[in-house]
């Protein structure tokens, strides 16, 4: 079966309508690993049916800690803006096995907006050029102790990080069904400026330049 591990910080408002999609499904908890809400979220999460632990302020230690919590076979990582289609759990079920141990959704902008329907459309493909964290991510848990985790040194990119170094040890699949993703981030900054800043990011990250200053 599936835990699915939501990390958060201050997302009261879209718990409320992630929530109740998640511990309605067949799997069969549903943990919220908080970094230090100031708002309503740990209140919410519990109320709405989750599991709610702590950890330091870093998706790496907060995902890492609800792994660590987790009990079934599974994991599966959910951002909380992100909507995982309703057949989520069947879909996972049926794609994993023991050579395809993890793999992600495409992923669908929640916008009628071109340039973003357009980066949304790429996602259906492998590489690391067309990941996000967004796109959620399942895995076995025993492939994910093999691989210790999320790396808690980094700042940013983690889920990349991940990603990269278990697709040289297995191979993984992109399910054919959509993520709907927030465009939060493209709206407060604008899609040119968001899309470049993270071009340069994934480009730094990977060129090996030290973090700090990517940040």
């Amino acid at each position: 079966m599936i835990s699915i591990i939501i990390p958060v910080v201050n997302e009261e408002n879209h718990l409320k309508k992630l929530l109740p999609l998640l511990v309605n499904s067949e799997a069969k908890e549903v943990i919220v690993v908080d970094g230090g809400s100031d708002d309503n979220s740990k209140v919410i999460a519990k109320k709405l049916g989750a599991k709610v632990i702590d950890a330091p302020k870093s998706r790496a230690k907060q995902m890492n800690a609800g792994a660590k919590a987790a009990t079934e076979d599974i994991l599966y990582f959910v951002h909380a803006d992100s909507i995982p289609p309703s057949s989520f759990h069947e879909d996972i079920k049926k794609h994993q096995d023991k050579n395809i141990p993890f793999g992600c959704f495409r992923s669908l902008f929640d916008t009628k907006n071109r340039f973003l329907r357009i980066n949304s459309y790429f996602s259906r493909y492998k590489g690391m050029m067309f990941r996000g964290g967004g796109q959620t991510l399942w895995i076995t848990k025993d492939f994910f102790q093999e691989l210790n985790g999320y790396d808690e040194s980094l700042k940013l990119m983690e889920e990349y990080d991940f990603i990269k170094r278990a697709s040289q040890k297995a191979d993984y699949k992109v399910i054919q069904k959509d993520v709907l993703v927030s465009t939060r981030t493209y709206d407060e900054n604008g899609n040119f400026k968001t899309q470049l800043i993270y071009g340069l990011i994934m480009f730094g990250f990977f060129r090996g330049i030290d973090q700090n200053k990517l940040i």
